[in-house]
């Protein structure tokens, strides 16, 4: 049965190209010089996979079917297997059985949902003479890049092209919109902060003017307490207390400075303390 995704030649190409990721993959490989094409002496296989060993090579031949009527018109690639070791018809899962073809052909369905190639029938091996314009069509035009890769024309190209320039664009959008949001939230947090240091800033004067006029407590509530108290006495002062809640006071910042000490030299950092 034939996928109900809309499988294309590329699709298959690139995914022979990563099936064969460790050998020398080409498409669109031309038997010969292009003029023998007015003598219809010009075969095209649609991909060739070549294995790199001196004492195994293996020249492996693709030719890709996306239609079943493609596949019953075309006679023409059962000629290609003296071209190569091994010939593959590749289609879309389903599309063409095994039986289909002659027993020294193999056959590989493409899954368009994995996008993965599965063997359903092996090619058998054949020992053959390279054709020399094969190999001089590889040395002399395709041992660079593919100007095209995995395409069979350049409107095959750009169409492709333009698709993926969308998908960059659509991504780009994402990914600007996230970043916007991720800005927005750390700015938040920055803001907070700083009204945190203010408030923080701003209570520890307001403690140093209560200290000087001897309102000193453990708690806030006993602070509350003492300035109640002071003010409700018209700002008197008593010196006793004040010596003894400044007393209170440097103890309380020998202890604070002790444990940054400690803390510090566990974590094998030198220990400072600030006001």
């Amino acid at each position: 049965m034939t996928p109900d995704v809309k499988v294309t030649s590329t699709d298959i190409k690139r995914a022979l190209a990563d099936k064969h990721y460790k050998d020398f993959f080409m498409t669109e490989v031309k038997s010969g010089p292009t003029y023998l094409r007015a003598t219809g002496g010009l075969r095209i296989l649609d991909g060739l996979a070549i294995r790199k060993s001196w004492t195994d090579p293996c020249f492996t031949g693709y030719e890709v079917k996306i239609s079943r009527g493609d596949f019953l018109r075309d006679a023409k690639f059962y000629t290609y297997e003296e071209l190569v070791n091994c010939l593959y018809i590749v289609c879309p899962k389903g599309m063409i059985d095994r039986t289909e073809l002659p027993d020294s052909m193999g056959l590989m369905w493409y899954d368009p949902e994995k996008r993965s190639i599965t063997t359903k029938k092996k090619a058998i091996y054949r020992k053959i003479d390279y054709s020399p314009e094969l190999l001089l069509y590889i040395i002399f035009s395709r041992l660079d890049s593919d100007r095209y890769p995995f395409f069979g024309d350049k409107t095959e190209y750009f169409k492709a092209f333009l698709e993926g320039k969308r998908e960059c664009r659509d991504l780009g959008r994402d990914v600007s919109s996230k970043l916007i949001q991720e800005n927005a939230r750390l700015e938040q947090e920055v803001a907070s902060a700083k009204r945190f240091e203010s408030n923080r800033q701003e209570y520890k004067r307001l403690l140093e003017v209560m200290s000087r006029y001897g309102i000193i407590g453990w708690s806030g509530d006993s602070r509350v307490k003492a300035l109640d108290k002071a003010l409700s006495n018209g700002g008197a002062v008593d010196l006793s207390k004040i010596k003894n809640d400044l007393q209170r006071t440097i103890n309380y910042i020998d202890l604070v400075e002790k444990t940054v000490a400690e803390a510090a030299k566990n974590k094998g950092e030198d220990a400072t303390w600030t006001d």
